[in-house]
C-alpha cells in the first residue's frame, strides 16, 4: 500500500461520511460534498443541521471513504479510509474561505454554492486530519499519519473460541 494508492482511492468520491458528536455526546452520522485542499478537507454545511451544529460544539469528527457496495465483491473487506480530524470554522473574511468556495463551485453546481454562501446559517468548515487507517482487503490494513502518508501495516493476532464456545 502506497499513499499515491490512497490518494487515487480518494479522488473517487464527492462526498464524505462524517461522524460528530452532539453537544450531549451522543455520535451522529451525516455526509457533506466536499473539495481537498492539501490534507485538508472543506465542507459547506448548515447550522441549522444536526453537524453543523455539532461541529460548532465539539471540534472532534471521523470522517468515512467508502468503497460504493456495487463495486465490493467482499463486504467484510470493503475497502475503505477512515480518518480522524479536527474541525474549524473558516471566516468569510479569510482569503482561504474565497478560494475554497470558488473549488467549491468549480466542482460541483456553481449557482447553489453562490445561493447558500448567502445564506447566514451556512459555514465553512475546515477538516484537518490528525490520523487515519485504511483497508483495502484482508490482511491490507494500514495507519495513516496527519497527512495521509502510509505509516505502518497493522497486523493483528485474530483470536478463535468466541461465540458459540
Amino acid at each position: 500500500m502506497t499513499t499515491q494508492e490512497v490518494e487515487l482511492f480518494l479522488e473517487t468520491f464527492q462526498t464524505l461520511i462524517m461522524a460528530s458528536l452532539t453537544p450531549d455526546g451522543a455520535p451522529h452520522a451525516s455526509t457533506a460534498p466536499y473539495v481537498r485542499v492539501g490534507n485538508d478537507f472543506y465542507i459547506l454545511i448548515s447550522t441549522v443541521a444536526q453537524h453543523g451544529r455539532n461541529l460548532l460544539s465539539n471540534p472532534n469528527v471521523s470522517l468515512l471513504f467508502v468503497e460504493d457496495e456495487s463495486q465490493c465483491t467482499q463486504p467484510f473487506a470493503r475497502k475503505r479510509i477512515t480518518i480522524e480530524a479536527i474541525a474549524s470554522e473558516m471566516s468569510r473574511e479569510n482569503d482561504v474561505y474565497i478560494s475554497v468556495i470558488e473549488s467549491l463551485k468549480a466542482r460541483f453546481d456553481a449557482e447553489l454554492v453562490t445561493s447558500l454562501t448567502q445564506m447566514g446559517d451556512f459555514h465553512l468548515f475546515k477538516l484537518s486530519p490528525k490520523s487515519g487507517s485504511v483497508v483495502m482487503g484482508f490482511g491490507k490494513a494500514y495507519r495513516l499519519n496527519e497527512n495521509l502518508e502510509v505509516l505502518t501495516q497493522i497486523i493483528a493476532q485474530h483470536q478463535r473460541g468466541h461465540g458459540n464456545g
